[in-house]
């Protein structure tokens, strides 16, 4: 039986599109596989926390009552949400009254529209009507900050061991600890101080190659005389290797051919 085999090289000597692709996928994984190496080498082991909602009304981090209902989502920096009205009347958060208290340490809070920003009391209240809803975050204000090689982030608690088993012990130790949001929303003259409590139920390691930046607003011009290079979170190393490699391999792609000779 003759079975049909495939060339990975034309009759010109030059590689072939399936070659070619494959090529470059080998690049992507021997680079995300090598950034992934450094990191763990400089930063150690990553965790990720889980959590639930201890007031919570339906599922792990939603709460509801006759008034609004907020889901929320932790990552390693801040407290995600969304907010919905379900009262009849307009509602704003008062954010220059809002906490974030992590290890019973409080700290004023920033939102979408401060994050970067000089001061988080540059924010402008933004109403939510009826029925309206609103997706936002908040993070300490003193977690986020503009450095030499460009914008910062702390974590709510430590994500990295660096290598050290004293910090290793520190992490697994916070299982059962607090995290606390405090946000006052008004409403016809009337102020709801609604406060949520965040346990830490597990934590637990993760592969640095399944690591993934959160969400975040794209930060402004930085400011003139500065010269940013991406440092907040390392483990952006293997994000920008591997869109190196598929620059390259547009650049490679988009290249004028030869005709074919029969």
């Amino acid at each position: 039986m003759m079975h049909q085999v495939y060339s990975t090289v034309n009759h010109k000597g030059h590689m072939t599109p399936r070659l070619f692709v494959c090529a470059v996928i080998a690049l992507m994984i021997f680079a995300g596989c090598s950034a992934a190496s450094r990191l763990q080498s400089s930063l150690g082991t990553k965790y990720k926390y889980s959590y639930r909602l201890t007031n919570a009304t339906f599922g792990q981090l939603s709460y509801r009552d006759q008034r609004i209902k907020i889901q929320f989502r932790l990552d390693d920096g801040a407290i995600r949400f969304k907010l919905q009205n379900l009262s009849p009347v307009p509602i704003k958060i008062r954010w220059d009254e809002s906490a974030i208290g992590v290890r019973n340490r409080y700290y004023a809070v920033r939102n979408k529209r401060t994050l970067y920003t000089a001061s988080h009391k540059e924010n402008t209240t933004l109403t939510i009507p009826p029925s309206g809803y609103v997706i936002d975050m908040a993070i300490p204000s003193e977690n986020i900050m503009w450095t030499k090689t460009g914008w910062k982030e702390r974590d709510l608690l430590q994500t990295t061991d660096r290598n050290s088993e004293q910090y290793r012990n520190r992490i697994l130790g916070y299982k059962g600890s607090i995290v606390e949001f405090a946000i006052p929303l008004e409403a016809g003259g009337e102020v709801w101080p609604y406060k949520f409590r965040f346990q830490v139920t597990s934590v637990d390691p993760v592969p640095w190659e399944k690591v993934r930046r959160p969400y975040r607003p794209a930060p402004p011009a930085p400011p003139p005389g500065s010269n940013p290079v991406a440092e907040g979170n390392d483990y952006v190393v293997a994000a920008v290797i591997a869109a190196g490699v598929l620059g390259v391999a547009a650049i490679l792609l988009t290249q004028r051919k030869e005709p074919i000779v029969e």
